[in-house]
């Protein structure tokens, strides 16, 4: 996109305040995975990474876990859903939260696709995450995943005035985000 999704603006506003907004209405508190000093957002807290150089999302699932361990001891597991999927169901805390085991890695999925950013990890990962990390070459989220236990949640097509969407469409060039704008528009009226 050439430039941060997080600031990007989906019907005025900016893509990452929606994004918490729909994710606040399903949990708490919600944390932002932001560079230090960002200010969008300001509603909720940031967490920054922790690992140099921003290297991707494994990184800020280890920022939120670490977060977790400090500001939420008792938590079992850590949601994250990334910033540029803002149309994720209504129910998907609840329905990935019902498959949660202790050790098991919950990811949501759709026809037949692993979304890895969509998902529950346990708070028991976070120091293999933070070993895993250590060598700059370990970036690849699926990776990890196959690493531990995992189970997929599957979440239908949902049906739009414009036709069925998946509900992880992801935010990735101009005309995605153009796309957005005319699916906020028939999803959220």
């Amino acid at each position: 996109m050439g430039s941060d999704k997080a600031a990007l603006r989906m019907q005025g506003q900016p893509l990452v305040e929606q994004v918490a907004a729909r994710l606040a209405r399903q949990t708490t508190p919600v944390w932002l995975n932001l560079p230090q000093g960002s200010t969008i957002g300001a509603a909720h807290s940031h967490v920054s990474d922790t690992v140099p150089d921003r290297p991707g999302p494994l990184a800020g699932i280890l920022a939120g876990l670490e977060a977790m361990e400090i500001r939420q001891p008792d938590a079992s597991h850590l949601l994250t859903i990334p910033v540029d999927t803002p149309f994720f169901p209504d129910d998907l805390v609840r329905r990935l939260y019902e498959e949660a085991e202790l050790e098991d890695i919950v990811v949501a999925s759709s026809h037949d696709r692993l979304h890895p950013v969509v998902a529950l990890w346990p708070a028991t990962l976070k120091d293999d995450l933070a070993d895993w990390l250590s060598p700059p070459h370990n970036r690849r989220v699926f990776d990890f995943i196959n690493r531990h236990r995992y189970k997929a949640v599957h979440f239908d097509k949902m049906a739009t005035s414009l036709g069925p969407i998946d509900p992880f469409f992801n935010i990735n060039t101009p005309a995605d985000l153009e796309q957005a704008n005319r699916l906020t528009g028939v999803l959220w009226t």
